[in-house]
């Protein structure tokens, strides 16, 4: 006869996934990023007037005391055309480097929740008690500017998904949300990423949805 299902908690789940973290298997100390092809080295950056969705960004970032605010001036040469300059400032340097503008130092858990039903799950070709559930991050040593709301709504604009899914701006802050598979191995639940390293273990019996 298949085994009754086993039953796990949200917080079963969320110690599962500390412990994934503080054993190197889950979210590395990786700041959060934007690399929007421009180069944040340093140097001044010239935008023609028409480019409106650079202008923009770039008034994000002089709102947030990263750039001082454009000037406007002619480029010169034959075909002269009208740009705005924006110059950096010293808080840019603690923020940016490679072709990329960071937003936070990493990422931090918050919570699990929203536990679905165990149910046979399959990983790598075999067969596990899993079950999926809500995880949700928080942006870890984020950027002081980020606490104005323009500034803040440009770059959750501009942040790209993270580990398949996006950031967003909420009233009680920077939340992300990933719908999560955990895996029950012997008697101990795992993410995948710790399972993926503990590859080899004898599955527990499946049993009856």
């Amino acid at each position: 006869m298949a085994a009754a299902p086993p039953s796990v908690s949200a917080d079963q789940l969320e110690d599962a996934l500390r412990a994934a973290i503080a054993q190197g298997d889950g979210p590395g100390r990786d700041p959060i990023c934007v690399a929007n092809g421009l180069a944040y080295d340093g140097q001044p950056v010239n935008v023609q007037l028409g480019n409106t969705g650079t202008l923009a960004w770039m008034d994000a970032l002089a709102a947030a005391g990263l750039y001082a605010p454009g000037e406007e001036a002619p480029s010169g040469g034959v075909a002269s055309q009208a740009i705005r300059t924006y110059s950096p400032r010293p808080a840019l340097a603690d923020w940016s480097g490679a072709r990329h503008l960071c937003v936070a130092r990493g990422v931090k858990l918050e919570a699990v929740r929203r536990v679905g039903t165990v149910q046979s799950m399959r990983f790598r070709g075999q067969a596990y008690p899993g079950v999926v559930a809500e995880v949700v991050w928080t942006l870890d040593g984020p950027a002081p500017w980020l606490r104005a709301p323009e500034v803040a709504a440009a770059f959750g604009a501009e942040l790209p998904s993270w580990r398949g899914a996006r950031w967003e701006v909420t009233p009680e802050g920077w939340r992300l949300v990933q719908r999560r598979n955990f895996f029950l191995s012997g008697t101990q639940w795992l993410t995948s990423e710790s399972l993926e390293r503990v590859a080899g273990a004898t599955p527990r019996a499946t049993f009856a949805p």
